[in-house]
């Protein structure tokens, strides 16, 4: 569809569900209390746990320098050695030759994609082959082709049961383009192309790249209007003197203004009534009233390693697929490539095994990529290994993308005091041309339309609207940095109508613990909003900022300094998370995850997270393992609830680096604690000769060492040779799940009292045993019922200074100074906090100034974008001699997910620097030097 104003779909969906069954499980994506976020992955009982000698996971030579710095220090991520000598890391770097049991053969494979969604696909012109004297060895499409002289498979007759994200703006399930019909999007595959190995590969690469005419184009055929990706997100919230406040937490239901009233939505005519009074005021000519439509662009998340994979259906007893992949959904991809050989399918496969590898960058891009999919079928039906590694352009062009923005909102304010009275916004995400969690992205963008401001007359309508573009999703921020554009830039807006200083305007309005969001949701952690505007009002970059203005103006250059505020949220609001803590004989430490590392340090951070309980860093970790978790013994399920001791409300998510230093982390240190209450306590009582209840809560440890008063010391070496000899238990493996707080239970442990503790699934494994013993749960403490309504619950405040400058004849914008202000909760490891902060700034200032891809036609799926065309921040252009973090001080003792939130407020700053430079406002992203140019003259 094209992307114009006149083609947006009016907000009128009623719900539906589309439900997705298969061998793995039966996906909702329903708006309802039940699920108001983006879905988690269920348990997965024909996943086999990643092979323990899989080469997959890095290892440390013998004589390397240490990692670790003492008890949950480091002096080098876990994970650096390996990847600055080069070992194998990356799916890209593995051959089937690398991995145990496996043939040593290796078939190789092209993905062909069509570049026109408004002509036929009408099969495929591979002559060039013909010449090349090159013969696939086998053509993999959707249906067979006519006349086609090579060996061909069709996907049509496996009856494939394929994953929600292949779904189309028209509901059909497509992962291969049948001949004769339209594309669903740019880019989409048409065919995969099986050759003998490697160098066959690169020869018919070299022969089919960029040929238009190799993909074969029949009959035009006209672009239909669709629907938004459902559901859409509808938010009211009301609150006036003498009026019962509503929202959907106040009332307990969700509400479409659109929608007649219903037994379960009860209060539409309400929210529409409401609505009606919210836009009265947004008229009212006694407030300041502003408006505006704010634009952001499409991005690709331009990981370090394009996407690539090995696969192999081992087809011996029920059929196993082995994986090696790259992957942020772990859960989530392994599922899927079993579930679509469900039981239509005439393809035995009924195991799977991921040989999960460091992904070399996520930020979204491998969250349900289409990538897995096609290597799973792929491996279905050749008679070898297959490896797919695509190059650049084949990862611009079938790479998942950030959804682009249109924004419209209103304003009105008190004149008098500055306070934000009414707001309204209707959020359109243009989207790709399949649903790859697009409808979830839009609806946290709704959540994040009021940024970190208290308005009680407010409401924000949020949909995905189809394109032919190519696939969006998941990417960093997951909505966030579209609302943050267009909500920080209307703020600044409205400073400068009112003479207001920008930051001062904005602490006046910014959110309180015990307010409430736009959800109705009651925030109950301390908000620093307003300490971040202070300490950001008196920095000498903003105090400052007018003198420099001045001085720089005499040099022909001009100058602004910009502010913006982000609450942003992490966590989905419902976050399922799994970890392992083990003890070997010798003492070694590991810790089991089905997480991965996607650069963000996860594995540094979780490995030193075992040392609070066991006084160590772990030695080992083991990432990216989906079915070691089985043995947990709960799921999600259709018909649990929290009085069934095997369900719990998510089981898995994908991984994020927002997830990662407070649910993760908390996991982990549950099953430490666990570990060290029901083994090591108990072996150092042993030890000791006293018993178990003298100790309890009375040990610590010291220099490595566990200490009490009175006794000897105990090294962990010490203890794990009696955990050991005593058949005491040597492995925890816990499950969390948080909804606005941490789901509780008792546990009966073979050791000590009942511990309460905040998980919802235990399994112990005693010494010199492989099987696991899962622990009932006892007295479970569910969320709070509204928390379902709430649509997030946890937040990391946050502000950017940024300072730019503008060349006087290029009138290029030039980022020269950042201080980035963050309430990071406990700072686990400073390092990587200040690593992913200066991510965010870079991928913010390429946000604000730099990237930028046309939706649909002339976009990346036409295949021929490379980073020569597709620009993001170099070192030269983030001014890391002037990029400073400062993190609040925090008495919290858990940490805060600030991956997306050093992201949110870098372009609104950058762009409301830009307009202090210029006295010119700029709306749109990119903001680039022809824009300044035009807007100057």
């Amino acid at each position: 569809m094209p992307d114009n104003d006149n083609t947006e779909v009016p907000f009128t969906l009623s719900r539906r569900r589309i439900i997705g069954t298969g061998a793995a499980a039966v996906t909702l994506l329903v708006h309802e209390l039940a699920l108001a976020r983006k879905p988690g992955a269920p348990r997965l009982p024909g996943a086999l746990p990643q092979p323990a000698d899989t080469p997959t996971q890095p290892t440390t030579p013998a004589g390397a320098p240490d990692w670790s710095g003492g008890p949950g220090q480091v002096r080098f991520r876990i994970d650096g050695l390996a990847k600055v000598t080069g070992q194998k890391i990356y799916a890209r770097d593995f051959r089937a030759a690398d991995m145990p049991g496996w043939p040593r053969a290796e078939r190789a494979a092209l993905i062909l994609r069509a570049t026109d969604p408004h002509r036929a696909f009408a099969g495929l012109d591979l002559a060039r082959l013909d010449a090349a004297g090159i013969t696939p060895l086998l053509t993999i499409t959707q249906a067979p082709l006519p006349d086609y002289p090579w060996p061909q498979r069709d996907l049509a007759s496996l009856k494939l049961t394929l994953p929600f994200s292949t779904a189309g703006a028209d509901g059909i399930r497509q992962l291969l383009v049948p001949c004769g019909t339209a594309p669903q999007f740019y880019g989409q595959p048409v065919a995969i192309l099986v050759f003998a190995d490697a160098t066959t590969l690169r020869r018919a690469r070299r022969a089919l790249q960029f040929e238009p005419g190799v993909v074969k184009r029949g009959d035009a055929i006209p672009p239909g209007v669709a629907s938004p990706y459902p559901p859409a997100t509808y938010l009211t919230r009301y609150e006036a003197p003498g009026i019962a406040p509503f929202s959907q937490v106040q009332v307990g239901a969700e509400s479409d203004p659109y929608a007649p009233d219903s037994s379960s939505a009860p209060y539409n005519s309400t929210a529409r009534s409401l609505r009606a009074r919210i836009d009265a005021r947004l008229k009212d000519p006694a407030l300041l009233r502003l408006s505006g439509r704010y634009t952001t662009q499409v991005l690709d998340p331009m990981f370090m390693e394009p996407e690539a994979g090995l696969a192999w259906l081992d087809r011996r007893g029920g059929g196993t697929l082995h994986l090696v992949l790259g992957t942020q959904a772990t859960n989530g991809d392994a599922g899927d490539s079993l579930a679509m050989f469900g039981a239509p399918c005439p393809i035995q496969v009924g195991t799977v095994v991921l040989n999960s590898c460091y992904p070399g960058g996520g930020f979204g891009g491998r969250d349900v990529s289409t990538f897995p999919p096609l290597l799973a079928v792929t491996a279905a039906l050749v008679d070898a290994p297959v490896r797919i590694a695509q190059d650049r352009y084949e990862q611009f062009q079938g790479g998942l993308k950030q959804l682009a923005s249109r924004i419209t909102q209103e304003i009105a304010v008190d004149p008098a005091s500055g306070r934000f009275v009414a707001f309204g916004s209707r959020q359109v995400l243009p989207s790709g041309g399949q649903n790859n969690y697009s409808q979830f992205v839009a609806m946290l963008a709704g959540y994040c339309g009021l940024s970190g401001y208290d308005i009680r007359q407010a409401y924000v309508d949020a949909a995905a609207q189809p394109s032919t573009g190519v696939v969006a999703g998941s990417m960093r921020g997951f909505g966030g940095p579209q609302a943050s554009f267009a909500v920080e830039t209307l703020v600044d807006e409205v400073a400068v109508a009112l003479k207001r200083d920008p930051i001062e305007l904005r602490e006046f309005n910014a959110l309180r613990e015990g307010d409430r969001t736009i959800t109705g949701a009651p925030l109950t952690q301390a908000m620093a909003l307003r300490e971040i505007c202070r300490r950001a009002r008196a920095h000498p970059l903003w105090r400052e900022r007018e003198a420099v203005q001045a001085a720089k103006a005499r040099e022909g250059v001009r100058y602004g300094v910009g502010f913006a505020l982000a609450n942003q949220a992490y966590g989905t609001g419902k976050d399922g998370v799994m970890a392992e803590v083990a003890l070997a004989p010798d003492g070694r430490l590991s810790v089991r995850t089905n997480c991965v590392d996607m650069g963000n340090g996860s594995a540094t951070t979780l490995a030193i997270s075992t040392a609070a309980w066991l006084g160590h860093n772990a030695h080992d970790i083991v990432m990216g393992d989906v079915g070691s978790f089985n043995a947990l013994g709960v799921s999600s399920y259709a018909g649990g609830s929290w009085s069934k001791p095997d369900w719990t409300a998510s089981f898995a998510m994908s991984s994020s680096a927002c997830l990662t230093a407070f649910h993760q982390v908390h996991v982990t240190e549950q099953a430490s604690r666990v570990l060290f209450e029901a083994g090591l306590l108990p072996a150092a009582a042993a030890i000791w000769g006293v018993p178990l209840a003298q100790v309890q809560g009375r040990t610590r440890w010291t220099a490595g060492h566990l200490v009490a008063p009175g006794l000897a010391r105990l090294s962990l070496v010490d203890l794990a040779a009696k955990v050991h000899a005593a058949g005491l238990t040597a492995a925890a493996m816990v499950h969390g799940l948080y909804e606005a707080a941490w789901v509780s239970a008792t546990y009966a442990l073979p050791a000590g009292a009942p511990l309460l503790l905040p998980i919802d699934a235990l399994s112990l494994r005693p010494a010199g045993q492989t099987s696991w013993q899962v622990i009932p749960r006892q007295d479970v403490i569910p969320p709070n019922p509204e928390a379902g309504l709430y649509g997030r619950s946890l937040y990391a405040p946050s502000g950017a200074l940024v300072a730019v400058e503008i060349a006087p004849r290029t009138f290029e914008p030039r980022v020269v100074a950042v201080e980035l202000i963050v309430d990071a909760g406990r700072v686990l490891q400073p390092d990587l906090l200040a690593g992913q902060a200066q991510g965010g700034v870079a991928m913010g200032i390429g946000y604000a100034l730099l990237e930028n891809l046309p939706l649909e036609a002339g976009g990346a799926g036409d295949g021929r974008w490379n980073l020569d065309r597709y620009h993001v921040a170099l070192s030269a252009d983030v001014p890391l001699a002037r990029l400073n973090l400062t993190t609040l001080p925090s008495d919290e003792p858990t940490a805060k997910g600030i991956a997306e939130a050093v992201l949110c407020p870098i372009a609104p700053a950058i762009g409301n620097a830009i307009a202090h430079a210029t006295a010119r406002r700029f709306r749109a992203l990119p903001i680039t030097a022809a824009d300044i140019a035009k807007a100057l003259s």
